[in-house]
């Protein structure tokens, strides 16, 4: 290959997926250096974005109180086909014992955020490559007083936290943010916000979430064109859900209206996404119809655009109502969606039409459901270490009240059906 000119290889590798330059790096000290070059690993992932070429994956863990909390499985197939296979997928996190729980987030340029049920052991996992680095996690220590507000107001305790996971393209940085309500006598007063840089390996604080906005509807943020954003009620005007967003670079908020309008916010049930690079809200009016609109102009509420819409009569199977979009197929004519964690099919938008999608090998219910793509970020990061069987063998209790867990129960898989 030496006769190869630099740039010629260069072209070439920046083609394949980060799988088979894993393997490449074993052929010379030239194609270990180059594979590793940031330079490359950025013009890789950029034209994996630019292209839409990049392998999918989709992250799921079996959902069952009985097996170890560290079991999960990748599902990979080809675009548009309703064919594909489940692998289980070794993750960086070791439990201590059988209690300690593993949760996976976000994903980010083929980066998932991963860590334990009470967010005390975290990392910045790549699943196509194996590859991981831990977070620092400090003792965060709540400000429990306020600067502001009424005597009521400055007695406030802990209640809820949520974190978001996404790029700042600015600093060429991934980041990761922690937002910490406080509530006095069951309402919502005030916020902390912390940031983390994983170019710093390092926490700070940044500005409160704004005085209007609380209550945030889920326990994770939704990265999209470098801010992160989620739904949270608004002070300003009862019985209204909005839109808010940080962006990771200013570390500045802004605010905007969804497309939904009821009149009872109880009526239905909001989930924000991100879908095809876009952010996607997902309403399901009263049990009989549900709706997904996509922002096409990030942070423009007038580019709310309706995707599709499903009424209740028109979903086959026994599939869920409450069904969410994971990702568009190549020609953007099919979106892939998962029910309840129990069924994946493709939702044809010009023929309104459903078909289900076979993972062969998958758990029969599953969690956790996220889409990554190939990409060799955090190559130099710490390798992935299989568990030994017997190791997670010793970890579950042998009690009446669970039973015990064994290799051959560790196969026990589902293969989807008609």
């Amino acid at each position: 290959m030496s006769f190869l000119p630099p740039e010629l290889i260069f072209d070439i590798l920046s083609r394949l997926p980060p799988k088979d330059l894993m393997r490449f790096l074993c052929v010379s000290k030239s194609w270990y250096a180059l594979i590793h070059d940031q330079i490359f690993i950025k013009a890789h992932l950029q034209r994996s974005i630019e292209t839409n070429s990049a392998p999918l994956t989709i992250l799921l863990r079996k959902f069952s109180p009985e097996c170890p909390p560290s079991h999960f499985f990748s599902l990979s197939f080809s675009d548009n086909e309703t064919i594909g296979t489940a692998v289980k997928t070794e993750q960086p996190l070791k439990c201590p014992d059988e209690y300690t729980d593993i949760l996976l987030d976000y994903s980010v340029h083929g980066l998932v955020w991963i860590h334990n049920d009470d967010e005390s052991d975290m990392a910045l996992w790549n699943p196509s490559i194996q590859k991981f680095k831990k977070i620092h996690v400090p003792n965060f220590e709540p400000d429990a007083s306020s600067s502001s507000g009424s005597e009521m107001e400055q007695r406030r305790e802990p209640r809820d936290t949520c974190y978001g996971f996404g790029y700042d393209s600015v600093h060429d940085d991934y980041k990761l943010v922690r937002i910490f309500e406080f509530a006095n006598e069951g309402r919502i007063v005030g916020s902390q916000v912390h940031i983390y840089s994983l170019k710093s390996n390092s926490w700070k604080r940044i500005q409160d979430m704004p005085w209007n906005c609380f209550g945030i509807h889920h326990d994770y943020l939704m990265f999209c064109d470098g801010a992160l954003s989620c739904l949270v009620y608004n002070r300003l005007c009862t019985n209204e859900v909005i839109i808010l967003t940080l962006s990771l670079a200013t570390e500045k908020y802004c605010q905007f209206r969804n497309p939904v309008h009821h009149p009872s916010i109880n009526e239905s049930r909001l989930i924000l996404t991100v879908l095809g690079g876009c952010l996607c809200l997902c309403d399901t009016f009263l049990e009989t119809q549900h709706d997904v609109w996509i922002m096409k102009e990030h942070g423009v509420a007038k580019s709310w655009t309706l995707l599709y819409s499903i009424e209740g009569g028109d979903l086959p199977w026994s599939i869920d109502f409450m069904c969410v979009p994971l990702v568009f197929s190549r020609d953007g004519e099919m979106v892939l969606l998962s029910d309840n964690n129990t069924t994946f099919f493709w939702y044809d938008l010009k023929g309104k039409s459903f078909k289900r999608a076979q993972f062969h090998g998958r758990p029969y219910l599953y969690e956790m459901t996220v889409v990554c793509w190939g990409s060799l970020c955090l190559l130099d990061g710490d390798p992935v270490i299989a568990e030994p069987e017997t190791e997670r063998q010793q970890k579950v209790p042998t009690t009446s009240t669970k039973r015990k867990y064994s290799s051959s129960e560790d196969e026990e898989t589902y293969d989807d059906w008609y």
